[in-house]
């Protein structure tokens, strides 16, 4: 049962898979049943479905000298902080939202934005309260959102151009209005179906904000009902046809709630079921993995024992092999050249002159006194020369090497 949590896991990841499939496919059909229903607009420049703007967006090349269209996908003062171009004059800003969910310091930079000579263009059901009065207008809601065929849905006017045009389709009707503006800066640009200023051009500073509150008009639903395109194309005409850069906020649509302050990364994350699912997931295989294989699987490796002298166990092997023959010169021998070996290998010293200068670098590197090592070399050469060697004599010897072997360093 060795891999049983690998099998656990793999079955939980089956079965999140299998949820997932099901959700996803509920929810499909459930979109599409609900195809022509208006109350799920989103504005998306992405959503294909009658809510979304993704016929607008595509039309926006074309009404602004095909120029590119920039998506913006974060609040407008992480974007005016970051966006150098947006300082300058020149630019259009389109922002489309059901509600306009914003922070004091977004409606500082939109102020920023526009005072150079910039346009931005909001269309939102529900403007932001600090924009209203920072722009001196007030907004009456209505009572309800609804989803009927009335005369019309949205009309320009326009006393300078002159312009005066309606546009109609069966789909949400939008009653929110203007009930107060400041003349000295505003001018009214459109009503909607109970004839209330609903689209208005307020200049601030060397630029221009304009404020629509019918977001509606550009949704793929009423865009491509009949000749509602030349809707769109009047309401952006008032803009600058050969703009710098032309900007279409991807954000403000996605929010559904007020923001406390900075925007956090995290919401990206948490917007999207799919890969809100998938963060979950990846955190709940993380956990599994560090619940089943924190255990140790390996045994501790003992400690391994510190090094003998072998060179001290080789001559006690070696003497209780000759001494048990009971040919000392032999053993004597063997005890000679092991100990000129380990001489040389240990201090690379030459051993074939074994003189007074021998004696003085031996027992500096060695630190044993050249006493001693005197002493150990006139016992070598003593039983060099002598062909027989008495017990006492090898004993002796035998104990002046190992005081050698244990007290080198």
């Amino acid at each position: 049962m060795k891999n049983k949590p690998i099998y656990i896991i793999v079955g939980i990841v089956v079965l999140l898979a299998a949820v997932l499939l099901f959700v996803g496919g509920s929810r499909k059909k459930q979109s599409v049943e609900q195809s022509t229903d208006m109350s799920w607009s989103t504005f998306s420049s992405k959503d294909k479905k009658a809510g979304g703007a993704y016929a607008a967006f595509k039309l926006l090349p074309q009404l602004f000298a095909y120029h590119a269209v920039q998506v913006v996908t974060k609040s407008f003062a992480r974007t005016y902080s970051k966006e150098k171009e947006l300082a300058h004059n020149g630019n259009v800003y389109i922002l489309v939202s059901d509600n306009m969910f914003t922070t004091e310091k977004d409606i500082d930079a939109m102020l920023q934005y526009v005072a150079p000579g910039n346009e931005l263009f909001i269309a939102v059901n529900n403007p932001d309260p600090v924009l209203a009065q920072q722009l001196k207008f007030a907004v009456t809601e209505s009572s309800s959102f609804q989803q009927q065929q009335v005369g019309w849905v949205q009309r320009y006017t326009d006393a300078s151009v002159p312009l005066d045009t309606s546009f109609t389709y069966k789909g949400m009707v939008a009653g929110n209005y203007f009930s107060s503006i400041d003349s000295s800066i505003t001018t009214v640009l459109g009503t909607n179906y109970k004839n209330k200023p609903n689209f208005i051009r307020v200049a601030y500073s060397r630029g221009y904000i304009y404020l629509l509150l019918n977001p509606y008009t550009f949704t793929n639903y009423f865009l491509l009902h009949q000749q509602n395109v030349n809707a769109l194309e009047t309401q952006l005409s008032y803009l600058k046809d050969y703009a710098d850069n032309v900007y279409w906020d991807d954000f403000y649509s996605h929010q559904h709630s007020a923001q406390s302050g900075d925007f956090s990364e995290w919401q990206v994350l948490m917007r999207y079921p799919a890969m809100r699912w998938a963060l979950w997931l990846s955190i709940l295989l993380l956990l599994l993995y560090v619940v089943f294989e924190s255990k140790r699987r390996q045994r501790i490796i003992p400690d391994k024992p510190a090094l003998n002298n072998t060179s001290l166990e080789f001559v006690d092997a070696i003497g209780q092999l000759y001494y048990q023959r009971h040919d000392n010169h032999n053993l004597a021998h063997k005890m000679i050249v092991h100990l000129l070996e380990y001489i040389r290998s240990r201090y690379y010293m030459d051993t074939n002159v074994l003189n007074e200068e021998f004696v003085t670098t031996l027992s500096k590197k060695s630190a044993i006194a050249e006493s001693d090592i005197r002493l150990l070399l006139q016992m070598i050469s003593h039983i060099q020369l002598e062909q027989h060697v008495s017990d006492e004599y090898l004993q002796e010897f035998y104990k002046r090497i190992q005081l050698f072997y244990l007290n080198t360093k």
